[in-house]
Order: C-alpha cells, then sequence, then structure tokens
C-alpha cells in the first residue's frame, strides 16, 4: 500500500459511516474502501468509481486529494475539511442527502488538478466539486455502471462474510481469521515491525467486514465499534509505538483468541472486559 493510497484509505476509515440511513449505503461505502485499500492502482480504482454511475463527483474529491497527497510531502493524515467533503459528496452519490441538506453550487477553484501526474489533466479552475469533466472522463453516452457491477454485491449469504476478495467464509473461519490478524499485529507492535501500520488497516477493515455481515451479536458488534475507534484514535495521534498501546492490546488479544475459540453457545461473557478496556481507553492517555 502506497502512501497515496494509505491516505486516502485512512480518510474513508474516518467518514461516519453509521450516520448514512440505510444499511446499504454503509455496505457500498465499505466495499469502495475496501478495492482502496487492496488495490495495486490507486488511479486506476479511482477513474472506475468515477464511471460509476452516480459517483463521479465523488471519486474527483478523492482524486483531488490524492493529487494534493502526491504533491505536498508533508500530508500525513486527512483534514476534517477532505472528511466533511468527501462524505458530503458520497451521500450525494448514493442519494442519502434531503433536497434540503444539498449544497448549491459555488464557484472557486477547490478542484484544481492542474500538473496531476496521475490522474491526468483536468480542467482548472472548475467548480466546487462540480465540474465538467475533461476528455479523460467524459461521462459515456449510455448510463454508468452500477455501483454492485464494479464494487461486488453489498449482501452475503446469511452467517457469512464478505471479505475484499468476493468469497464468501463461514463466520467461523472469519473469527479465526480476525483472532490470528490481531495476534499478529500485536506482535508486529511489540517488535516495531515496519508492517505494523499496514497490519493496523487490516485490522480495522476487518472489524467493518464483521459489521457489515451483520451477525446479530452485540458484543462481536461492540468489539469491532470500539476497536475501530482506538486503533483510529492511534493512527491519528501517532501513539501506535506507545507502550500503552501493546498494554491494551496485550489485555484485549488473549481474551478474543479465547472467545473466538470458544463454542458460540458458551461465549456469554468473555468479551464484557474487553469491551470495559476499549471503552475506557482514552483515560489513559489523559
Amino acid at each position: 500500500m502506497n502512501r497515496t493510497q494509505k491516505y486516502i484509505s485512512l480518510l474513508l476509515e474516518r467518514l461516519p459511516k453509521y450516520e448514512l440511513r440505510s444499511y446499504e449505503h454503509q455496505t457500498s461505502l465499505d466495499r469502495i474502501r475496501d478495492r482502496i485499500s487492496s488495490t495495486e492502482d490507486i488511479h486506476a480504482e479511482l477513474r472506475a468509481l468515477y464511471q460509476v454511475q452516480g459517483f463521479a463527483e465523488f471519486a474527483l474529491c478523492l482524486m483531488w486529494v490524492a493529487d494534493k497527497v502526491e504533491k505536498d510531502f508533508t500530508k500525513e493524515e486527512s483534514t476534517i475539511d477532505e472528511e466533511t467533503k468527501a462524505f458530503t459528496r458520497f451521500r450525494q452519490a448514493v442519494g442519502d442527502l434531503s433536497a434540503s441538506e444539498q449544497e448549491p453550487t459555488v464557484s472557486g477553484s477547490m478542484f484544481d488538478m492542474s500538473g496531476s501526474e496521475g490522474f491526468g489533466s483536468a480542467p482548472a479552475p472548475v467548480t466546487d466539486f462540480n465540474p465538467t469533466p475533461s476528455s479523460e472522463f467524459e461521462s459515456p453516452s449510455v448510463p454508468g455502471p452500477s455501483i454492485d457491477s464494479i464494487f461486488g454485491s453489498p449482501e452475503p449469504p446469511s452467517g457469512q462474510s464478505m471479505p475484499a476478495g468476493g468469497a464468501s467464509i463461514s463466520r467461523p473461519e472469519q473469527e479465526h481469521k480476525f483472532a490470528v490478524l490481531l495476534e499478529k499485529f500485536l506482535e508486529s507492535v511489540q517488535s516495531g515491525n515496519e508492517d505494523r501500520t499496514d497490519l493496523l488497516f487490516d485490522v480495522i477493515a476487518e472489524c467493518n467486514t464483521v459489521l457489515s455481515a451483520n451477525f446479530g451479536d452485540e458484543d462481536y458488534s461492540q468489539f469491532c465499534r470500539s476497536l475501530i475507534e482506538f486503533l483510529q484514535y492511534i493512527s491519528t495521534n501517532q501513539y501506535l509505538d506507545d507502550v500503552r498501546v501493546m498494554n491494551i492490546l496485550s489485555n484485549i488479544q488473549d481474551p478474543f483468541a479465547q472467545w473466538a475459540r470458544t463454542d458460540m453457545n458458551a461465549r456469554a461473557g468473555i468479551l464484557v472486559t474487553v469491551n470495559d478496556t476499549l471503552r475506557d481507553f482514552k483515560a489513559m492517555f489523559e
């Protein structure tokens, strides 16, 4: 995962998807994020997203952010302004905004990608995320593909999760995979390995997979929501190498592994202490 890809992936992780009004909209955002995180060519992926019917402005917003990142090597974390613009454009793309929430078109040059090597030339200046596409991004004469046709079906079969690769796996397999991933992440953090940041994103992605699958296990869902919040917090504040992070991860990894190995009918209460630890983690950093 290159620097631009990490930046866009983290930006998408930070979007408040639970403010979206429907499960379908939440899973659409998850699928886009997973594709962005796993692609070998971020530029090609965003061009593909641009061609999805209704998603041109959202894709252009992400291209604009990516272009800024590639031109400014000091940019490491997405800004609130970037996240707000991206989330608004996504909500527009999926029809999540009411008529009263639609933003008026404002003239300006906020989407200036002149000189971009990764995405080719774009008209400059253009209106605020309401540009007339250049020839490279001209809308096709027939309606573009749907989000499902490019990013896959949103609904996994009952009792199964849908990883980024698209193949369904059973819940026990998913839980075992998650436990192994969490252990690997802890070991990487403890050893200071270079892959610890990539593994952090992998853990967040796995949490989102669980939440999207909607297994109906509130303790598991709460664990994933709290773990996402914790990982985003330490990533944003650059605490990944902090000894307090290692302690928290150590305190949650073993109980979670035990929970994953335990029969579903005998799991009651195993994650309670873990969820309490994650819920109160900020107290350790104050």
